[in-house]
């Protein structure tokens, strides 16, 4: 009993002198851009923001983190002036992509096409009915034409044959001078077919 009274009397001798180190918010930086200057911030695998790393000022509020277990779920693709961005969030069944172009003092989202490029799985003959597993859209790289490289996933689970199956094609988005984006080139799907 002792003992135990001595341990809480030193927690709570740590708490008061230093309550920050209890409080502080657990921050991940990474994707830093190709000037040195830019990153992506974390802050308790929960809200996602574009910071000046310096300062930390955040740039753009990237909104909340969606998850997926085993996968990187966050991912910033960086132009090589650091004028351009790219941001993927993937979640378990879906994802969402944005592009931001920097107009001189501050970055300004793009408006994507509403319908971008999915894949078309050629599914075994025993396949049967199929469940939908979800995929979405993830940037890859930007081109030196200025174009910017995507992929794009699907996964469906034959429920015949139990087979998964998942798809998967690269595509890319033109940019013209005002910034509006178009689907430009678009691949050919590849399946992969789990037993």
């Amino acid at each position: 009993m002792r003992a135990l009274k001595a341990f809480l009397s030193i927690a709570v001798a740590c708490y008061v002198a230093y309550p920050w180190q209890w409080l502080a918010a657990e921050e991940e930086i990474k994707y830093l851009s190709p000037d040195g200057r830019l990153a992506l911030r974390i802050i308790d695998e929960q809200k996602v923001e574009l910071i000046e790393k310096a300062s930390g000022e955040v740039m753009v509020d990237l909104g909340e983190a969606w998850h997926n277990p085993g996968q990187v779920s966050q991912i910033l693709v960086w132009s090589r002036d650091s004028k351009r961005v790219a941001y993927g969030n993937r979640g378990y069944k879906g994802g969402e992509v944005s592009v931001y172009f920097w107009d001189g003092s501050s970055f300004e989202q793009v408006a994507l096409p509403e319908e971008l490029p999915s894949p078309h799985i050629k599914f075994p003959k025993d396949c049967g009915a199929v469940k939908n597993y979800g995929g979405a859209a993830t940037p890859l790289r930007w081109l030196k034409s200025g174009e910017l490289e995507l992929s794009s996933d699907l996964m469906m689970l034959c429920r015949g044959s139990g087979a998964t199956c998942t798809g998967e094609l690269r595509f890319t988005l033109a940019f013209d001078e005002q910034h509006h984006a178009s689907v430009k080139k678009v691949g050919k799907t590849k399946t992969e077919v789990e037993e």
